[in-house]
């Protein structure tokens, strides 16, 4: 990463003022004697393994041995020595970077940096992302949070265990992390840093309007405005609250066109506010420049802080003028009952190609894709064998969610490397005699999936491929039954499902059809009986089977759903999914 991009992110503490505008006067912090300025908690580098990235940090005495690691205490927990540069001395005596290269067996992870110059210790919390980042990059926004309003004593612990889910590659935090009102405001800032260092993923963090900014300086950034580079992306927070938007202040509006105008980036851009209303947006249509700095910068993405997703209706006219930019604001992320928030933590999901942004979930029709509440996605494992572990994942949504990743420890030795049956093993490493797996599935809407990974001999998984035979829009009708039932009937639909066991061995199993999170009864053609809702079946190798559903009796709303079939009774649980339109016939 070149040495301006640092600066940007906010190093250079003594000197980087002039390029960097502070924050106004009479909030700036006094930089403290010895301080890590780059990366930080809300400030990370992304590197991968066996490359560099730079360090900076402002030493009021650098008497002693130095030393540099790379710490992460998730289960298995990982320390590795960094090699330190031939010109370490010189560095720290002139103020420049630290060059500090990753291992290139280095576990992919967020790990915290730990850089001692004799008694001192400087830790930058959960700031380096050691991580391969490919053509999509995840981003996972949480909005305002204001822990310490008396409906949100805490930080919501549920949202961890649901965005690590997701598997972001950045957590965006648009800021208001302490309310004003909070008894105890110093003690939620020290927990903090604990609360975003147990997410998977580094976490890029802009200032509030309710945060202290003493605290935020010191807990998350020395600079509220700053950078962040990963991949074709390049991001900026910066500061920008109800009471001093960013239009009043002519320095940090220099420093950020100037940054997103810098010659020969082609990445695409994004900012972080906290303000909802886009002041800087707003300062570009009044000067006239606002469709040549959207087009000419790339920049993509306006994302801000609020207690509420948009409705398409506010500061509608100028987002529209700012056309492709999109506007992102995100409900509540904690259960702070807030300014007509529900008291469900939500976060947003974003899935940033060069050229597009995606979202589970998301129609052309909508304004924005859904932010997600809290709940709705589960992860859970047992040992069914030694050293065997399966992992069953569940999406409650009423929209598919691909790319899901769960973390599984296996017990094992590094000779005999993990399998996988029932999703896609992404990575594994062994540590202190464990295989550190991570494992991704996609789900349906309102479907589940079960893997199981171990170690040692692989098994011979059962094989079955399924194949449909039906209409992809589904035309349903609406009935009543005499006592006022109502339901929907797709009956005079003809559905075919066939199963063919494709592996080398018998199987036993039971077929589950599921839509839009019922279970369907069917017929086997093959075998005499009414419809059921389960049938236990076999099949030889090669030996087949015609499932018919029943249609007739539906409780489906329109839109898109997915029609499942489950094969229950096997070790894993995969499902075969025919992606259907459902409308309501006149």
């Amino acid at each position: 990463m070149p040495v301006m991009a640092l600066i940007l992110a906010g190093a250079l503490i003594a000197t980087a003022w002039a390029t960097e505008p502070a924050p106004p006067a009479a909030d700036s912090p006094a930089a403290p004697s010895s301080v890590l300025l780059s990366p930080t908690l809300g400030r990370p580098v992304f590197v991968e393994p066996g490359a560099t990235f730079e360090a900076l940090a402002q030493v009021a005495e650098a008497a002693g041995p130095v030393t540099v690691k790379l710490i992460s205490t998730s289960a298995p927990a990982v320390t590795r020595s960094l090699p330190l540069p031939p010109d370490l001395e010189s560095s720290i005596a002139d103020g420049r970077p630290l060059l500090l290269r990753v291992p290139a067996d280095l576990p992919e992870r967020t790990y915290d940096l730990e850089i001692t110059f004799g008694a001192s210790r400087l830790v930058g919390r959960h700031c380096v992302a050691v991580k391969r980042l490919g053509p999509q990059i995840r981003i996972v926004h949480l909005s305002n949070m204001n822990i310490g309003d008396l409906t949100a004593p805490d930080f919501d612990q549920r949202l961890i265990a649901e965005v690590n889910l997701v598997a972001p590659d950045l957590i965006i935090a648009s800021g208001d992390f302490v309310d004003r009102t909070a008894e105890n405001p110093g003690a939620l800032w020290e927990r903090l840093p604990e609360f975003f260092s147990q997410f998977d993923a580094p976490a890029f963090i802009a200032c509030g309007d309710h945060d202290d900014l003493q605290q935020y300086s010191k807990h998350v950034a020395v600079n509220p405005i700053g950078s962040v580079e990963l991949g074709f992306l390049r991001g900026f927070a910066i500061y920008d609250r109800p009471s001093r938007p960013i239009s009043d202040d002519p320095g940090q509006q220099q420093w950020l066109e100037r940054a997103l105008t810098a010659p020969g980036d082609e990445r695409l851009k994004f900012v972080v506010a906290h303000d909802d209303r886009p002041n800087l947006l707003l300062q570009w249509r009044k000067r006239g420049v606002l469709p040549k700095m959207i087009s000419s910068t790339r920049l993509g993405l306006w994302i801000s802080g609020s207690h509420r997703d948009w409705d398409g209706v506010e500061y509608a006219d100028i987002v529209r003028q700012a056309a492709p930019l999109m506007y992102v604001r995100t409900h509540q992320s904690s259960t702070a009952t807030r300014d007509g928030a529900t008291g469900v933590s939500h976060f947003r999901v974003l899935d940033v190609t060069n050229e597009r942004v995606a979202a589970p979930g998301w129609n052309s029709s909508d304004v924005a894709p859904p932010s997600l509440p809290t709940g709705l996605l589960t992860c859970t494992s047992e040992c069914p064998a030694e050293n065997v572990v399966a992992v069953t994942v569940a999406n409650n949504h009423a929209f598919r969610i691909n790319g899901l990743q769960a973390r599984v420890l296996v017990a094992g030795v590094p000779e005999a490397r993990p399998w996988c049956l029932g999703a896609e093993l992404v990575s594994s490493h062994f540590i202190d005699g464990t295989w550190d797996c991570r494992l991704r599935f996609d789900v349906p809407d309102k479907g589940t999936a079960r893997a199981v990974v171990g170690s040692g001999s692989t098994p011979l998984p059962p094989r079955f491929t399924v194949r449909f035979d039906m209409p992809t829009v589904l035309r349903l009708t609406p009935e009543q039954t005499p006592e006022g039932l109502e339901y929907a009937s797709a009956a005079n639909v003809n559905a075919l499902i066939y199963i063919t066991n494709s592996g080398a061995v018998d199987a036993d199993f039971t077929p589950l059809l599921r839509l839009d999170g019922d279970t369907l009864s069917y017929k086997v053609i093959e075998e005499p009986g009414p419809p059921a809702l389960a049938y236990r079946l076999h099949l030889p190798p090669e030996g087949s089977v015609t499932l018919q559903p029943d249609l007739s009796a539906l409780r489906t709303t329109p839109g898109r759903r997915e029609l499942q079939v489950y094969l229950t009774g096997l070790p894993a649980l995969a499902p075969a999914c025919q992606p259907l339109t459902v409308i309501t016939a006149p």
